[in-house]
């Protein structure tokens, strides 16, 4: 038996994260699990495989999972490559959106352009400039003049595009990452959040990084966020027309809002997956909620750490004050725009609720979903989880 191609593993604390092309991580909770790696390879087929581990139903079962996403392969069996030819598209049209293929490309491309500038002395040097400088002019106020421009569409038409740029650029930071650490990114695409379109890179195989590596990858796109920023505050200081400061600054200030909402390990997204990374915690968030709805049924679980229902507990509560804060933060950057556009033709009309819907369904079904998770009945770990 061996890994099947392109397999790539780490050892946890809590097991084996093991990760296939193509499939999501699985971290393998096993008495056996640091040992897995020789044992697999010391193995001839799949029932010695689990006589190996044990010879229980459990180590029978684990090993067919194993070989169904694809982790490991019997050599000796008929090559199995369900999707093979899904795979081979450029472009494939999913449930959440639009994918393509040929992002490491890009990535590598944009490798080759900033690790002068990032691997250097200088180059630090002025990034950190820019950032100062933007961070004074944040302190400093909005420049004086109208917060909209005498035509709203055309700042929603802007800014639109301008948000769109900066969800892409902050994406390729977490491919750029990846390809600097020697692996692959997978497939990029675009979706719909609750209405609006974000854009998304497959990080997937950056989770069997060592643990330094896999921080960076988290917070690479939030390092990038700071920098746009900072250079939209600093264009909006310097430019003359007042389409371009009014877009400009407000979409600083939505950037940055965004750069605090992944940025606290709160919410399940770039800080919270850096700090999972930190702790050698693969799956915090559920389980930490999991830990928190057995200690508010009174449930004992002796196997898990005290800190994990406190995390729960604190990313549920801190989860709801971070949306309602950034709710609010979002109406001062944006609501002047919103109320111009509200109160203007039809199709102005329909800008504004582009802006409005898609963020304020996010933000309710956000809470929601925070609540609802622990209601959820805690349930025991499987023999391999999905991560």
């Amino acid at each position: 038996m061996e890994f099947g191609s392109g397999v790539t593993w780490r050892r946890s604390k809590r097991g084996l994260v093991v990760c296939a092309p193509g499939g999501g991580p699985l971290l393998i909770e096993h008495e056996h699990a640091d040992d897995l790696p020789a044992v697999i390879n010391g193995a001839d087929e799949p029932s010695g495989l689990a006589v190996l581990l044990g010879d229980r139903p459990t180590e029978h079962q684990l090993v067919l999972d194993l070989i169904a996403e694809g982790v490991i392969v019997d050599p000796a069996a008929p090559p199995i490559t369900p999707g093979a030819g899904a795979a081979m598209k450029r472009v494939t049209v999913t449930r959440s959106g639009v994918e393509f293929a040929g992002i490491e490309r890009v990535a590598r491309v944009a490798h080759r352009v900033m690790m002068p500038v990032v691997g250097s002395w200088a180059g630090r040097a002025v990034l950190l400039a820019v950032v100062v400088a933007g961070a004074a002019l944040l302190v400093a106020g909005r420049p004086d003049g109208p917060a909209v421009s005498r035509h709203p569409w055309m700042d929603a038409t802007l800014g639109f595009l301008l948000g769109l740029a900066l969800s892409a650029l902050h994406e390729i930071a977490h491919a750029v990452t990846l390809v600097h650490y020697g692996h692959r990114p997978g497939r990029a695409g675009f979706g719909f959040y609750w209405g609006s379109i974000c854009f998304y890179v497959d990080s997937t195989d950056g989770i069997t990084l060592p643990r330094n590596a896999r921080i960076i990858n988290a917070l690479a796109g939030l390092a990038v966020d700071v920098v746009t920023a900072a250079v939209l505050l600093i264009v909006a200081s310097l430019a003359a027309p007042v389409l371009i400061v009014t877009v400009f600054w407000r979409i600083a200030i939505l950037n940055l809002l965004s750069v605090i909402d992944n940025g606290l390990p709160i919410l399940e997204v770039d800080g919270h997956v850096a700090l999972s990374d930190y702790l050698d915690e693969p799956d915090l968030a559920p389980r930490s909620r999991e830990a928190l709805g057995r200690r508010l049924r009174g449930i004992r679980q002796v196997e898990a750490p005290r800190w994990l229902a406190a995390y729960g507990a604190f990313s549920l509560i801190g989860g709801i004050i971070l949306t309602a804060l950034g709710m609010w933060v979002w109406w001062i950057a944006a609501g002047d725009l919103v109320k111009s556009l509200w109160h203007g033709n039809p199709a102005e009309i329909l800008l504004a609720a582009y802006l409005v819907v898609p963020f304020v369904l996010a933000a309710a079904l956000s809470l929601l979903g925070l609540v609802l998770e622990l209601a959820a009945a805690p349930t025991g770990a499987p023999t391999t989880e999905p991560i």
